[in-house]
């Protein structure tokens, strides 16, 4: 069979719904040293990884799956509607340090997403670059998370608010 055939037999199932066969997505939380990585997964598990880390950096690849039904419960307050056609989402946490850097360029050819997670404060550094230069050459689909706005001037929390409607909420300076 080619791989058009099998392409458009996913395409089939996803259309029916019968996402039962699909396998999980991977995902990769990237990015540089320090951004926040294992901390935003911290606030999405519910759970203290970072603090255990040596000098709260990560040591290690860290894997966490997300069954559907959880990710339907994490999403129902940000998402507008919609069904979620996976059985659920593999999250890889990739450490930053640069001397991981054979290890993330190996394992970036697994995941299917990825998201760059960059400290707003700290903007675009070494480990950003390359890993949106891995990102391009693999071609592989990914969103860019900002991370520790809240640590900006007169940041005013959202609680569980996108970030278009938390930055209505901030003043001219905040949102500059």
């Amino acid at each position: 069979m080619s791989t058009a055939g099998v392409s458009s037999i996913a395409q089939v199932e996803i259309q029916k719904g019968e996402s039962e066969n699909l396998r999980s997505p991977i995902c990769y939380i990237m990015g540089h040293v320090d951004a926040g990585k294992t901390k935003l997964l911290d606030c999405i598990r519910g759970t203290n990884f970072q603090e255990g880390e040596a000098g709260g950096i990560t040591q290690e690849i860290g894997a966490t799956y997300f069954p559907v039904e959880n990710l339907q419960d994490k999403t129902r307050e940000l998402k507008v509607g919609g069904r979620l056609k996976v059985q659920g989402l593999l999250l890889i946490d990739i450490p930053g340090h640069e001397s991981f850097m054979n290890l993330r360029s190996r394992g970036y050819g697994l995941c299917d997403i990825a998201i760059l997670v960059v400290d707003i404060m700290d903007g675009i550094k070494p480990q950003t670059v390359e890993s949106l230069n891995l990102l391009k050459m693999r071609r592989t689909r990914f969103i860019v998370a900002l991370n520790k706005v809240n640590k900006l001037y007169e940041w005013k929390s959202c609680h569980n608010a996108s970030i278009v409607k938390a930055m209505k909420q901030q003043s001219k300076g905040v949102q500059t």
